[in-house]
């Protein structure tokens, strides 16, 4: 797979995570020695914590659904650097909605054939309220690879 493609894939891949709740999917879209950055939480380092952090996240969330809205990579094989404008509704177990607007600065590196993510640091531009009164249902079982 093309270098560009590849890491264009992870991110729908890690959005696809994060709208199931499927922390080993999410897991799996990192270096063991990967790095979070989101204000309030960082850094998470290492595989472990991310998972832990991730984990205890979402948990709180009964609904949360990434939207990427454009970005771009530039690929210096077997690194790349990627920037993503992402839209984020959440709605928390308590009722309570919120919108995240923001952006993501990555660093993908390639490791025998994988890309995965090596850092993330994610910027928040805009949060705020928003009422999803609607019945949430259960997402997606995993695709078939």
């Amino acid at each position: 797979m093309d270098p560009d493609q590849a890491v264009r894939d992870l991110m729908a891949r890690l959005c696809d995570a994060v709208a199931r709740a499927d922390v080993d999917a999410w897991c799996a879209c990192w270096r063991d020695d990967g790095v979070w950055e989101v204000p309030g939480l960082g850094p998470v380092r290492g595989l472990d914590a991310l998972r832990r952090e991730f984990a205890s996240q979402r948990a709180k969330l009964e609904l949360c659904i990434q939207e990427p809205m454009f970005g771009w990579v530039d690929v210096s094989d077997p690194a790349a650097t990627a920037r993503w404008y992402v839209r984020e509704t959440q709605r928390a177990r308590t009722g309570y909605g919120e919108e995240l607007l923001g952006c993501y600065d990555d660093l993908v590196v390639r490791d025998e054939g994988v890309w995965r993510f090596a850092r993330r640091r994610f910027w928040i531009l805009y949060r705020g309220p928003r009422p999803v009164p609607g019945e949430v249902f259960r997402p997606p079982p995993p695709a078939a690879t």
